[in-house]
């Protein structure tokens, strides 16, 4: 398939009025960044369908909430160019280690940038905002905000595809337990168990979920404990249609998996929105 060459986004650094500071959030996140997303049940999942997404496009894709290079490294391996955004350093600084040790640095260009403000050198053919991402803008003005910069730098005719939680009565009882995440053993040798649990405010569509960290001696004995939190927040699907609409795009599908179920309030896991920029002259129903 024929692609663009390889382009490069003007530089731009966070607004100092950036509101959520998620890059923050993920800058104390980083370091188990790897655990977190390895342990999520969706991450194959997503992994698979954002890859054969960015290799399936001709032309200038972007990836919005890069982090560590997760699927856009892979995607790269697999043969994509694209360009990564993130507003945190510390997981841009990860995501450079993961492409050069896969030999894909040419591939990847890295932007750190917020989501409501950033910035491409040339429109995309396609820009996507993966792994529930979009929730790290808590309000639904600064997610307004984000879906109308997304839909100011695609080209006509360019796609935007996000997913995002469906938050039932099941899962709001699940997030709210203590959960042991996972057991692994960190870089220095010694153990480390990781926990989670979250707060939800239905009212607000708020989920601040705050996990703990035990580091063990070699007789199990707890040698340090280490608190993160992070601010997230969900849309309904009738939100996230509104938005969308809003900012002038025709919604194309709405999925409810990554196999690419058609979305149904009852069954869906997931919501996964593909929405296109109309080309010049078309007109949004």
């Amino acid at each position: 398939m024929k692609r663009d060459r390889l382009w490069y986004p003007r530089p731009t650094m966070p607004p100092t009025d950036a509101g959520p500071d998620s890059g923050a959030q993920y800058d104390r996140f980083a370091d188990i960044y790897g655990v977190w997303t390895d342990t999520a049940p969706a991450a194959g999942a997503n992994q698979t369908f954002y890859c054969q997404l960015y290799n399936e496009t001709a032309g200038p894709v972007v990836e919005l909430g890069v982090g560590d290079g997760r699927i856009a490294v892979e995607a790269a391996r697999q043969g994509a160019h694209l360009v990564g955004i993130d507003a945190s350093s510390r997981m841009l600084e990860r995501c450079r280690t993961r492409a050069d040790a896969a030999g894909v640095s040419e591939r990847l260009a890295l932007q750190q940038a917020d989501f409501r403000t950033f910035e491409l050198a040339a429109p995309a053919s396609l820009i996507a905002l993966p792994y529930h991402s979009l929730g790290h803008l808590t309000t639904l003005e600064d997610k307004r905000r984000a879906v109308e910069r997304i839909f100011g730098q695609l080209r006509p005719g360019g796609r935007f595809v996000f997913d995002d939680f469906v938050v039932t009565d099941q899962r709001r009882a699940h997030m709210r337990q203590a959960q042991l995440r996972a057991v692994y053993q960190a870089p220095d040798g010694t153990d480390r168990l990781l926990w989670v649990t979250s707060l939800l405010d239905d009212s607000a569509q708020r989920i601040t979920v705050i996990t703990w960290e035990d580091t063990l001696d070699a007789a199990g004995q707890q040698l340090e404990r280490r608190y993160r939190k992070l601010e997230l927040s969900w849309l309904t699907p009738d939100q996230a249609r509104a938005l969308l609409e809003a900012a002038g795009f025709e919604i194309e599908s709405c999925w409810g998996d990554f196999d690419r179920t058609p979305f149904d309030p009852v069954e869906a896991e997931e919501q996964i929105w593909v929405a296109r920029r109309p080309h010049a002259g078309s007109q949004v129903a």
